[in-house]
C-alpha cells in the first residue's frame, strides 16, 4: 500500500522517487503515464488516498492486533497499539518504520496518523507496546512520551537489522541476560556497545583447557589419568576467577571488559 496517493500523477512521482531519479531530471517525466506504467507492473486500485496492490493471494481485510506473531517472528522491533478519539479501538504499527525515517513516501506510522486523525504522535493514547526482545517486560509503562518510545525502538529495529557480526544475535542475548536488561532504552544501549563484552561458548573454553593441559605433567600419564580429571568443572572454576558469568543454557561464558575481576590479578588456578 502506497500512502497519501490518489491518482496516477502522484503515483507517477513515487515511482521517480522509488527509481532515484535526479532531481533536476523529474520535472521533464510525464508523471501520469510513468504512473500508469507503474500500475501495470504493479496492479492495484486507487482507495482513499492510497494505492494498494493486489496481494498474490488474498489477506485479511484488516488486522487488528488480536494475532500478534510470537516473539521469535523477524522483521520488527517493537509494535505499539495507538488510539485517539475518533479510533479508541486502536491501530497497530510495528517499528523500526523506513519510510518515516529514510525515505519521502509515508510509512506504517503517517499512515496510522492518518486512521487516527491526529496531525502528531502525543496526540495519540498508548494502548499497547510489545517488544521482540523478550527480556523487555512492561514496555507500555516505561515510556512518558510516545515520540522518545517511536525513537529507541526505531533504533533498535535498525540495529537488529544490520547484525554487524555473525554472533551478533548470540553476543547480544547473553549481553542482556548478563545485564539483567528489563527496558527497551537499555536493551538499544547494550545492543550498541556489544564490544564491551567478551564472550566464548562453554564448549571451546573447555577445548582451550584442555589443550593447555595436555603440557602438564599428569597429562603424560596416559588416558586412565585424563579421564579422572573433571574438566568442565575446571573450566568453570577458572572462568569464574577471569570474571566470566555462565548464561543460563550454560552454552556461553560472557564478561564485560571493565569488570573489577578483570582488574585483579587472578590467583591460584592458572594455565600456564
Amino acid at each position: 500500500m502506497r500512502g497519501h496517493v490518489d491518482s496516477y500523477e502522484v503515483l507517477g512521482r513515487f515511482f521517480c522517487s522509488e527509481q532515484h531519479i535526479p532531481m533536476e531530471q523529474r520535472p521533464f517525466f510525464d508523471k501520469a503515464t510513468l504512473g500508469r506504467l507503474y500500475g501495470e507492473q504493479h496492479p492495484g486500485l486507487f482507495i482513499g488516498n492510497c494505492y494498494v496492490e493486489f496481494p498474490e493471494k488474498q489477506p485479511a481485510l484488516r488486522y487488528d492486533g488480536s494475532e500478534l506473531p510470537k516473539i521469535e517472528t523477524e522483521g520488527w522491533s517493537v509494535r505499539l497499539k495507538l488510539a485517539s478519539e475518533m479510533v479508541p479501538e486502536g491501530v497497530w504499527i510495528r517499528l523500526p518504520d523506513y519510510e518515516a525515517a529514510l525515505r519521502d513516501d509515508p510509512g506504517d506510522i503517517e499512515l496510522a496518523m492518518d486512521e487516527l486523525g491526529v496531525k502528531v504522535l502525543p496526540d495519540c493514547t498508548l494502548l499497547d507496546a510489545r517488544c521482540v526482545l523478550p527480556c523487555v517486560q512492561d514496555l507500555a509503562g516505561q515510556y512518558e512520551r510516545i515520540g522518545d518510545l517511536v525513537h529507541d525502538g526505531q533504533e533498535l529495529g535498525f540495529l537488529l537489522d544490520e547484525q554487524y557480526s555473525p554472533d551478533f544475535f548470540e553476543r547480544l542475548s547473553a549481553a542482556l541476560e548478563f545485564e539483567h536488561c528489563r527496558r527497551l532504552d537499555d536493551a538499544y544501549r547494550i545492543s550498541c556497545e556489544l564490544n564491551d563484552y567478551n564472550l566464548v561458548s562453554v564448549d571451546a573454553f573447555i577445548d582451550q583447557v584442555k589443550q593447555k593441559l595436555d603440557g602438564q605433567r599428569w597429562a603424560q600419564c596416559g588416558d586412565a589419568v585424563k579421564n579422572s580429571f573433571n574438566y568442565a568443572a575446571y573450566a568453570a572454576a577458572l572462568a569464574e576467577q577471569q570474571g566470566y558469568q555462565v548464561t543460563d543454557d550454560e552454552s556461553y561464558f560472557i564478561r564485560k571488559r571493565d569488570s573489577p575481576e578483570l582488574e585483579q590479578q587472578p590467583t591460584g588456578m592458572t594455565m600456564q
